[in-house]
């Protein structure tokens, strides 16, 4: 069994973490946190993450002339788009009339559900689909520009029907390049007011449970509180804490790539007012990432190419169990990920012979081949074996098994017959030893449980109330807008576009 190796975190069980938050909504109905409803020198808006979502709800607030608090973790703001792709997938795009593409946000939507199969929260795709385009315009006014191949279908996941997936030269710090000079403007002006290294740990409420402001902890301890008429949770997801991040999706955190700041407190802190998850069920991890080790979360060794487009598959892919699972080369990727999370351990091996070895494109394209063959039997993710049942043993798959399924598919091809699960693409049987095997293990860059909220984008409680003076945006959200899918785009646009949204529209200043 793989060891969860983690000495930063406290261990999380799902039942222990929605208790912590019922002790924490207790505590926040003791006298010591009971103020007077609305005190004159209450902000119209409290925001809590100066992130991708944060900011722009922020800017768009204060240039309605409101005062805003933001209230930021760490020393910058700025959040993932320092490390982020920065991707966005827009209809009505100025970069889109450009070149004369047409798109609306009904072929949008229809995109996202097509490419989710359904999964993603109808409401939050129509919502993203709705006003990403205005979003990006307003983007490209204040200077973000977009290399000139682009708009594009897409990359590496299921594409979509017309162009209009995008990203900066920079990735997400050309975003950041243009929000930060307009959100410090506003800074600047008195407008938005930064709290840095200062930490959201309460919520205020009221007798009747609406949210009057947020108990503020700076980085010596010390407390007070920021009453406002609204607050926005805009605090990202739980990716940087492997123990949380478990115990709500019922997945290990394989590979830890989000912020250390990503540690769910927003989770916690909509939970304590009442609202619930949901979207643990659209966890769709990453295959194709070959792990240093079964040290969770592990650092990548390298990458496998996965993509069909850019290299055929020439192997076949099986479980711990020797069972192929999946066709290989599927045209639709996203469905890929979803059948390999349904297989033990999230994992599988890529399993060839010496001829596919010889002939094939390199299945590791980062790596000479004299690094490949000084990695079988020395490093933990890859094996060779003189026969099917050694390398069965090795790799630790059913040796039986992998040898009934290697034969099965070698006969299919030989004799010419179609594939049980699909399979176009077959090049050559799998005959020649020594034979190979090189285990992929799923990880992901975000969380994709996440609080829920209508479509004004307020938290809500299980029978659909909602929680007044209370709003969320951002990976606070989850995989809702986007779904059980890598939705081009489906990360930084709805946290950019609802939090334009929430600045600008929503929230009543």
């Amino acid at each position: 069994m793989p060891n969860h190796a983690d000495h930063d975190h406290p261990t999380f069980t799902r039942r222990s973490l929605l208790k912590g938050a019922a002790a924490v909504t207790a505590l926040s109905s003791l006298p010591w946190s009971v103020r007077k409803a609305f005190a004159q020198n209450a902000s119209p808006l409290v925001i809590i993450g100066g992130g991708t979502a944060g900011m722009v709800a922020a800017i768009f607030a204060a240039k309605r002339g409101a005062r805003v608090v933001v209230i930021e973790k760490t020393q910058n703001v700025g959040g993932t788009l320092v490390i982020s792709g920065g991707m966005m997938g827009a209809a009505g795009t100025v970069f889109q009339k450009r070149k004369g593409i047409q798109d609306s946000p009904q072929q949008h939507y229809e995109d996202i559900m097509r490419i989710s199969a359904g999964t993603a929260v109808p409401e939050m795709a129509r919502l993203w689909a709705e006003h990403a385009g205005s979003m990006v315009n307003w983007l490209a006014e204040l200077g973000f520009t977009i290399p000139d191949d682009q708009p594009s279908v897409g990359t590496l996941y299921d594409y979509y029907s017309v162009p209009r997936y995008i990203w900066g030269a920079q990735q997400g710090r050309s975003i950041l390049a243009v929000l930060k000079p307009e959100f410090d403007k506003y800074v600047q002006s008195g407008h938005i007011t930064l709290m840095t290294d200062a930490s959201a740990v309460d919520l205020i409420k009221d007798a009747k449970g609406a949210i009057n402001g947020v108990v503020v902890e700076d980085s010596k301890g010390k407390r007070s509180d920021v009453l406002g008429r609204n607050t926005i949770i805009a605090t990202g997801g739980c990716a940087g804490n492997p123990s949380m991040f478990e115990a709500l999706h019922g997945v290990p955190l394989y590979r830890r790539v989000a912020l250390p700041s990503s540690q769910g407190a927003g989770f916690m802190l909509g939970l304590a007012a009442g609202g619930y998850l949901r979207c643990a069920e659209n966890y769709c991890g990453y295959y194709g990432s070959v792990a240093q080790s079964d040290q969770w979360p592990s650092p990548p060794a390298t990458n496998m190419m996965i993509d069909h487009r850019v290299r055929p598959v020439w192997e076949i892919f099986v479980n711990v169990r020797g069972e192929r699972f999946v066709r290989e080369d599927h045209p639709s990727m996203s469905e890929r990920d979803r059948t390999m999370d349904k297989q033990p351990g999230y994992r599988f091996w890529a399993v060839f012979d010496q001829r596919i070895l010889d002939e094939a494109p390199p299945l590791i394209p980062s790596w000479t081949r004299e690094q490949l063959l000084d990695s079988f039997n020395k490093h933990p993710m890859f094996h060779r074996g003189a026969t099917w049942t050694e390398l069965g043993v090795r790799a630790g798959i059913d040796p039986a098994a992998l040898q009934k399924t290697v034969a099965a598919y070698n006969e299919a091809v030989q004799k010419g017959k179609s594939d049980p699960l699909g399979r176009e693409h077959r090049p050559v049987p799998l005959l020649r030893p020594p034979f190979y095997a090189i285990r992929s293990q799923t990880w992901t860059l975000k969380s994709y449980v996440g609080l829920a909220v209508n479509e004004n984008l307020q938290l809500i409680r299980e029978d659909g109330q909602v929680i007044p003076n209370l709003y969320a945006a951002g990976e606070v959200l989850g995989a809702a807008p986007g779904g059980r899918a890598h939705t081009n785009g489906a990360s930084v646009t709805p946290a950019l576009a609802f939090g334009k949204l929430l600045g600008e529209k929503i929230i009543k200043l």
